[in-house]
C-alpha cells in the first residue's frame, strides 16, 4: 500500500498508569525455573509498540494504539493493554534499534491482569508497511 493511498490516523498514546504496571510487573518477576514448553524461547521486556486492529480482510479497523509488551519471541508476542481488543487480528509496529519491523498477530489468548488486561498472539505475516499512517500529537 503506497503512503500517497494510507489513512492518516491519530495515535492513541500509551497511559502513565499501564506504562507503571507494566514496569512493576518486569521488576517484580521472577525467572521460571523449569523445562521449557515453548520452542523459542520468551524474552520478557516492557516496551511501547503501536497496533492497531484488522478486519477479516485485514483493513485497518479504528485509530492505531500503542500497548505494551510484556515479552516477545521469534514466533510470538505477549502484551498489556487498558481494555480487551475485540479483533482476532492485529497489525503490530516493533522498532528494533533503527529499524521498523510490521507483523500481523494472530490473537490467542486474554486475560484479566487487574486494572488491565494481558493477551497476545502469535506473528502470521510480514507487512512491508504499516497499515495507516500515523499522525503523533
Amino acid at each position: 500500500m503506497s503512503t500517497e493511498t494510507k489513512l492518516r490516523r491519530p495515535l492513541h498514546k500509551l497511559s502513565q498508569e499501564l506504562s507503571d504496571f507494566a514496569r512493576r510487573q518486569f521488576l517484580n518477576s521472577t525467572v521460571y525455573k523449569g523445562g521449557e514448553r515453548r520452542r523459542d524461547k520468551r524474552h520478557t521486556m516492557a516496551i511501547p509498540i503501536v497496533a492497531i486492529r484488522l478486519d477479516e480482510d485485514k483493513k485497518p479497523v479504528g485509530d492505531p494504539i500503542e500497548v505494551i509488551t510484556r515479552d516477545v519471541s521469534p514466533t510470538s508476542i505477549g502484551f498489556f493493554h487498558t481494555e480487551l481488543l475485540d479483533t482476532s487480528r492485529l497489525a503490530v509496529q516493533l522498532k528494533l534499534a533503527d529499524t521498523k519491523v510490521n507483523l500481523v498477530v494472530l490473537m490467542e489468548w486474554q486475560v484479566d491482569a487487574g486494572p488491565f488486561y494481558g493477551m497476545g498472539g502469535v506473528y502470521v505475516e510480514k507487512l512491508e508497511d504499516f497499515p495507516v499512517e500515523i499522525d503523533t500529537f
